[in-house]
């Protein structure tokens, strides 16, 4: 009994372990006609088994002046980021309890973390978006072995 049971868990172990995600490896060069947008969702204890639904709209103007039209629909685990190459303009980042517009300029690079904020063990976690600064996304981006990178993301 004692040896199917270490079988078992070596055998689940060995599967484990085949089944990889590429990890991040470095930041994509900036390019001259579009926008380079991380989004990341660090590995963090509350919601960590869940993934999380983040819709992405363009404004066709400024966000005052026009409806935003829906441009992707990204579904991050914990511990996974995706690079995506936007053109210039306003955008809107939308998740089941956050939003948060963005306007994203020509040759740059932009971070946004989504954020999971909980206070204690028996509260609901409140949900944001943050933008990041290039030196703090790059800890997140290398820490714990690397994020997983999104099989949707371009970089």
């Amino acid at each position: 009994m004692t040896r199917k049971i270490s079988f078992c868990i070596l055998f689940f172990v060995l599967i484990g372990c085949g089944a990889s995600k590429s990890k991040f490896i470095r930041l994509k060069k900036e390019s001259v006609e579009q926008t380079s947008l991380y989004l990341l969702r660090p590995s963090r204890v509350p919601l960590a088994f869940w993934k999380q639904t983040i819709f992405i709209s363009k404004y066709s103007g400024t966000f005052q002046d026009s409806a935003p039209a829906f441009y992707a629909k990204v579904v991050l685990d914990d511990g996974e980021y995706i690079q995506l190459n936007l053109e210039e303009g306003y955008y809107r980042l939308n998740s089941r309890d956050a939003e948060k517009i963005l306007f994203l300029g020509k040759n740059k690079t932009y971070f946004v973390d989504y954020f999971l904020f909980n206070e204690g063990f028996f509260s609901f976690p409140e949900l944001y978006f943050k933008e990041l600064n290039k030196e703090t996304a790059i800890e997140f981006l290398i820490d714990s072995s690397h994020m997983d990178r999104h099989e949707n993301s371009t970089d």
